[in-house]
């Protein structure tokens, strides 16, 4: 039997039950054959651990296993009902719902007057230029053999240390069971959860997540924006901001920054463990360069420091923050809202490029602008200024580049872009 046969994507193990063992050599045979399963072939990637040889109490720490988290909650009028976090699953997608999770939504939904809804699956790893992979499927009919290949596919992270997590929402719509309504504290809470939740389009979800983590100021020197946690501040970039969004947009509360969902902290909280780690392998590199020409320059001690009085000291080389620019002559009026203007040169700029990861930075560069108010104009007539702001955000500085020095040339093809 050749790799392929004996590692396929998802295991049957629980589908094929062994015969037992009728002597001790054949349960010798037997204990050395699912020793030898729990260990992937010689050159083989990372696979999951066969059903029937998974030891829920286990620790598969340091085995060449793919191993992702689940963060799974039932979601019905209008908020969490249920819900856990499913730490280093080791086995399939597939057979961990069919063994482990069916059985605890089920038990989280009996009895209650709900009915299956759809359910929510979004894909996300620990790595900054991988994007999230969101799927929505029809009651609890997912695709299972969809998400283990995805999950095939990102095991390469995980040989880095990176993490995979599998968030899961089951939706539920709620049953008429012919009783009266109840109109008690409970239900006006409902009701006008459901009010402020209603028509809450994707640009408000985002301006309010802004909102309310906008960086109070000094001494915090992370940005505009800071998620504060523990006497600490955390720099936000524009994927932490959009994961509020959506924490806002499907209903959910957002009181302030004790309020976050777990999945956000988690999320904040390893990308700046990340941050600090190349911070300190740069720093490294910095001193070890220094070491090197100490040592091999032995004359470095016969060199007389003079000072240049007429000089700008290096503490100056930082510039300033440019000032606002106020232009006095107008540029050209479009004959459409300032908001649909700056989507219309988004889409534009989206047209410029082929590859999908450019097109979603263009996408958090709309996001950026239209949270703070911002338009064309002033972009154009604050170039410098606007750039920084991008590239502080976390945009990458060529799209940052190209979003503020393009806004004339969009206006000059106002006949291509208006015709798409």
């Amino acid at each position: 039997m050749n790799h392929s046969e004996a590692w396929t994507i998802d295991d049957d193990s629980d589908s094929h039950p062994s015969a037992p063992s009728s002597s001790d050599s054949e349960t010798s045979e037997s204990a050395a054959s699912t020793q030898t399963s729990r260990l992937r072939p010689a050159g083989s990637a990372l696979t999951f651990v066969p059903y029937a040889d998974w030891e829920p109490e286990r620790s598969y720490d340091g085995e060449p296993t793919i191993r992702y988290n689940v963060e799974w909650k039932v979601f019905a009028k209008n908020r969490g009902q249920a819900g856990e976090s499913e730490i280093d699953v080791v086995i399939s997608p597939r057979k961990f719902w069919k063994h482990v999770l069916r059985q605890k939504v089920a038990d989280a939904s009996a009895n209650k007057p709900w009915k299956e809804d759809a359910t929510k699956l979004v894909l996300s790893v620990t790595d900054r230029k991988t994007g999230n992979i969101t799927k929505r499927f029809p009651k609890l009919d997912v695709d299972w053999p969809l998400i283990t290949r995805q999950l095939h596919d990102w095991s390469k992270f995980l040989v880095d240390g990176k993490k995979i997590t599998i968030t899961v929402t089951f939706y539920y719509l709620s049953v008429d069971t012919g009783k009266p309504g109840r109109r008690g504290a409970t239900a006006i809470q409902e009701a006008d959860l459901d009010a402020r939740t209603a028509g809450l389009g994707r640009g408000a979800c985002i301006r309010q997540a802004y909102a309310l983590m906008r960086c109070p100021g000094p001494p915090c020197t992370k940005g505009d924006h800071c998620w504060q946690n523990e006497g600490k501040h955390y720099r936000l970039l524009p994927h932490h901001v959009r994961m509020l969004a959506d924490h806002l947009q499907a209903g959910r509360p957002l009181n302030g920054h004790d309020d976050v969902p777990d999945e956000f902290r988690r999320l904040v909280l390893e990308d700046e463990r990340e941050r600090e780690e190349r911070e300190e392998k740069e720093l490294e590199k910095s001193r070890r360069r220094k070491r090197s020409r100490r040592s091999s320059d032995h004359s470095s001690s016969d060199i007389v420091s003079v000072r240049c009085h007429g000089c700008v000291g290096p503490s100056s080389n930082a510039p300033a923050s440019p000032v606002m620019v106020f232009p006095s002559s107008p540029m050209l009026v479009l004959d459409l809202p300032r908001e649909e203007a700056v989507r219309a040169y988004s889409t534009w700029q989206q047209s410029q490029v082929s590859t999908a990861e450019q097109k979603a930075y263009y996408d958090t560069v709309q996001e950026l602008t239209l949270a703070h108010c911002y338009d064309l104009h002033m972009l154009a007539a604050n170039q410098e200024r606007m750039y920084r702001f991008y590239t502080r955000h976390g945009i990458p500085a060529g799209v940052a580049w190209r979003y503020v020095c393009d806004v004339q040339s969009f206006l000059a093809h106002r006949d291509v872009w208006e015709s798409m």
